[in-house]
């Protein structure tokens, strides 16, 4: 079985932060700070989860979503609009910055091993 990647879009020192603490934990990972840097031919099956925030990754979410990866989305806070850009998600969960660095790992590590799914809207996490 091939070892699936994960994909961080979000601004560089946040992205720089997460992948290093994922990559400490043993993941694979590759980092993309904007739009202009991600490339339209992208092979989205070569990951297993995509990590990103709100409202960095608003223009984003749709063409997350058709692809039906596992995706983690941290933001400032729950309010209407993101809530209602997550409700036909699958597999995805949402987390309220700023992070707790130990549940953001276990909740990696949960969604990548496949003990953790969603199927339909999304898991916010407290």
């Amino acid at each position: 079985m091939q070892h699936k990647r994960i994909l961080i879009f979000d601004e560089y020192g946040f992205a720089r932060v997460c992948s290093a603490l994922l990559e400490s934990a043993g993941y694979e990972t590759d980092i993309v700070t904007t739009l202009d840097d991600l490339p339209s031919t992208l092979n989205y099956q070569k990951f297993g989860l995509i990590i990103t925030s709100y409202p960095f990754s608003a223009p984003l979410l749709e063409e997350i979503k058709k692809r039906g990866i596992s995706t983690i989305i941290l933001s400032d806070d729950f309010d209407g609009n993101l809530v209602t850009l997550l409700k036909d998600f699958n597999n995805s969960h949402c987390m309220i910055k700023p992070l707790d660095y130990e549940k953001f790992r276990s909740l990696v590590r949960q969604v990548m091993s496949g003990e953790l799914t969603t199927q339909g809207g999304c898991h916010f996490v407290v």
